[in-house]
């Protein structure tokens, strides 16, 4: 599907860009006022806060997926990589402002539901910060996670240095602005990774995706 919600985004008088046909930026889908709360929460958070919730979610979707919630014993068969040196990476938003959430899901939710109802938003329910000499190393959504139908990430600073977005395959990479809204497939083809950031301030992303309806219910593992 070309250009995923493009011509959806620009009928609501978004500004939008488009590269190698399937992916699209929408470069102001959030406002400054929900940037300031955001940059806000995480100046306020302490390092407990980041570090407590990231292997609950790891749980939580494991159990999603396997129907079993022993995450390391997932790893070392093969079924559920992770990231290494980075167990303190998500910060539950939903926990901290719940409407914030509930008003951006919606927003993106209302733009999806004009062109594919059998999609919908799961929620941008966490705040994902990735440091210096953490890379985001080459990876296919549906592999993680096969209900998975885009990847759409937020992307709430861009002060950061290098931490550019990646595709493998296709030999291009990107480092959005603030208050980018970007959605790529999350197939093969669209193996991507994230380059470790710099000195200096660490990147912060809403990671989020576009999911199949009920697909857990009909493909049972």
């Amino acid at each position: 599907m070309l250009s995923f919600l493009k011509k959806e985004f620009d009928d609501e008088g978004y500004i939008t860009k488009q590269y190698l046909n399937e992916i699209i930026i929408v470069e102001d889908f959030l406002s400054e006022e929900e940037i300031e709360i955001l940059l806000n929460i995480i100046k306020n958070s302490t390092e407990d806060d980041w570090k407590k919730s990231y292997l609950e979610n790891l749980k939580n979707f494991c159990i999603e997926k396997f129907g079993r919630d022993d995450v390391e014993n997932l790893i070392k068969e093969g079924k559920f990589e992770v990231t290494d040196n980075w167990s303190d990476k998500i910060l539950p938003l939903h926990k901290i402002n719940n409407n914030l959430v509930g008003v951006i899901t919606q927003r993106l939710q209302d733009v999806v539901d004009k062109v594919n109802k059998s999609f919908y938003i799961p929620g941008y329910g966490s705040i994902q910060r990735q440091y210096k000499d953490v890379p985001l190393k080459p990876h296919t959504d549906q592999h993680t996670d096969p209900s998975i139908g885009y990847a759409a990430i937020i992307y709430i600073n861009d002060d950061y240095i290098d931490g550019e977005l990646y595709f493998s395959n296709k030999d291009f990479s990107i480092k959005p602005n603030r208050k980018s809204l970007v959605i790529f497939p999350g197939t093969e083809e669209w193996n991507h990774g994230v380059n470790a950031p710099g000195d200096g301030p660490f990147r912060y992303v809403l990671p989020g995706f576009i999911r199949y309806k009920d697909f857990y219910e009909n493909n049972k593992y």
